[in-house]
């Protein structure tokens, strides 16, 4: 705060100051809003017709690959959909899934359980495919394995699934080779289910203790990737899984959207998070970017929609 020099002196005397100096008022700095990329799936060419995209400014388009009989219609993308995102200025984004049975396997660790197709001897031949369709002059990002817990017979736990997770993490990483090989504008991650972080077994290596067994290809990775899709509330997940992989890069929020389709739900978590104190704390930890599963979601109230639309508005990058 800036002093001023009084008047001295007493008696009738005529009082003599030493001029005072003019303040120099700075303003109160105005602090920046939190900025997210954020995106839209489940697939690009739907996002771009999303009327919600069309009123809000998401610029990162997400795309689901699951199983290899997506391979022929993805790779029709990439003469027309891919080079005409890019050169609109648009960021893709690839998630990668896999639901098929889990059986029994005979991995290079010995023998292991678990769904088979991302440890199959084509996985990473179709991951190249998938790098040349979407190889070009923008940014992409792709979510490999998202939700990889669940993929080994026994979920979210290292012991008992040691060799399936060694497997996965080889596969993984020949994977990431490809994309940088055929996509060099590709930036890839491991894409963790957002519930891990609500317990910690580390006798089993489950919950927080299973983050430490794959620090090693988290470290080899572009980016952290997590999804936030519970039913009751994916407040407290998103905050625990930004502080948790931030540590290790930069964090995309791969798929927003709870698993039950619940508006309330939804609603609640919404209101919470696109918000500046929260958006400050969880961009301060790392997160980046945010991508909703669909428009649905957002759109499922008349109320939720304007309040999304306003929030994606303000924060987007």
């Amino acid at each position: 705060m800036a002093k001023f020099a009084g008047f001295g002196g007493g008696g009738s005397a005529v009082a003599t100051s030493t001029p005072a100096p003019t303040p120099t008022l700075s303003p109160t700095p105005v602090p920046t809003a939190p900025r997210l990329l954020f995106g839209l799936g489940p697939e690009a060419d739907g996002a771009l017709a999303s009327s919600f995209r069309q009123s809000a400014p998401v610029k990162l388009l997400t795309s689901w690959y699951s199983s290899p009989n997506d391979l022929s219609w993805v790779s029709g993308w990439r003469n027309n959909l891919v080079p005409q995102a890019y050169a609109n200025g648009y960021t893709l984004h690839l998630v990668v899934f896999t639901n098929d049975p889990e059986v029994s396997l005979s991995t290079a660790y010995g023998p292991a359980c678990g769904r088979s197709y991302p440890l199959s001897s084509r996985f990473v031949g179709d991951m190249a495919q998938l790098a040349q369709t979407f190889a070009g002059s923008g940014p992409l990002y792709v979510t490999l394995f998202t939700e990889f817990q669940t993929y080994p017979c026994a979920d979210n736990t290292w012991v008992g699934s040691e060799n399936y997770y060694r497997a996965l993490k080889d596969q993984y990483l020949a994977a990431l080779a490809a994309f940088r090989q055929h996509a060099p504008n590709a930036k890839v991650s491991i894409g963790w289910g957002g519930w891990q972080a609500r317990w910690d077994n580390p006798a089993q290596g489950s919950g927080r203790s299973l983050f430490p067994r794959f620090a090693d290809v988290m470290d080899a990775s572009d980016f952290q990737s997590f999804q936030a899709m519970q039913s009751d509330s994916n407040v407290q997940d998103v905050r625990d899984m930004t502080s948790i992989l931030g540590a290790y890069g930069p964090v995309m929020l791969a798929h927003y959207k709870p698993d039950n389709g619940s508006c309330p739900a939804a609603t609640a978590d919404l209101t919470t998070m696109l918000t500046d104190a929260y958006l400050r704390d969880v961009v301060e930890d790392g997160l980046f970017a945010w991508s909703f599963m669909d428009d649905g979601i957002v759109t499922c109230s008349p109320q939720l929609s304007t309040f999304v639309r306003s929030a994606v508005t303000t924060y987007a990058k």
